[in-house]
């Protein structure tokens, strides 16, 4: 008789009206676990293989700073330093005569034969390639801004000319098993700034984009946070 009873008295309670929600609501910050790109168990010997250069592949006419800029070089050298500092990563050394097979990117992905013999070469678990690019450009010119008149109070638009550079960094970034030669990833960073004045300095604006880029690039062999808003209901 008991179990009749309890079955009509939880019928009683879903049949009854629901009572008034409380309205309002708390609005809290999590912080979320980012996965890695890469699946790595974290204590992999990696090496940085040359990247290609994008401004020595094309007619397109550089400065005389950036002309003298090792694009590649610095680039490896600022990847690799944050790679052995933030990671458990063994960073090994890439030898310094090393020529990449091909000057396109979809054949420096699919040389398999290639990356496996450089892994096997260096005792490296992973291989990083890919292309770089930096450009740095003339932004000045024109812009309306508005300005309050000191005779009538009135606001009014003008022409003032502003001096101005743009840097602009993008890299593609290729992963190679370094047993297989088997490509493992591949993604594109793209960083962009702009300085308001014209005599701004090259390498200060090329390090600047990689600082703003830093985490994503890291983000390929460590566990990031995202900082993300959720809301609790009363």
């Amino acid at each position: 008789m008991r179990r009749p009873a309890v079955f009509l008295a939880a019928l009683v309670l879903l049949s009854a009206p629901a009572g008034p929600l409380q309205a309002g609501s708390t609005e809290v910050k999590l912080k979320l676990p980012l996965r890695p790109k890469l699946a790595v168990s974290g204590r992999e010997r990696i090496s940085l293989a040359p990247f290609l250069v994008a401004s020595k592949l094309s007619e397109r006419k550089e400065s005389i700073r950036v002309k003298d800029l090792d694009l590649d070089m610095e680039f490896r050298r600022y990847l690799g330093k944050q790679v052995g500092r933030r990671t458990k990563m063994n960073v090994v050394t890439m030898p310094s005569d090393v020529k990449l097979p091909s000057t396109e990117l979809k054949a420096l992905g699919e040389a398999s034969e290639f990356w496996r013999e450089l892994g096997s070469r260096v005792g490296a678990d992973i291989l990083l390639s890919g292309i770089v690019d930096f450009q740095v450009e003339d932004k000045s010119g024109y812009k309306t801004e508005e300005y309050t008149s000191r005779l009538d109070g009135r606001t009014y638009y003008r022409q003032v000319f502003i001096e101005a550079t743009g840097f602009s960094f993008e890299v593609t970034i290729l992963a190679f098993d370094g047993r297989t030669g088997a490509k493992l990833f591949q993604e594109t960073f793209k960083d962009q700034k702009e300085k308001s004045r014209r005599a701004a300095d090259e390498m200060v604006g090329l390090f600047e984009n990689l600082f703003s880029l830093e985490n994503r690039l890291l983000g390929l062999f460590i566990v990031r946070e995202r900082e993300a808003n959720r809301y609790v209901f009363n």
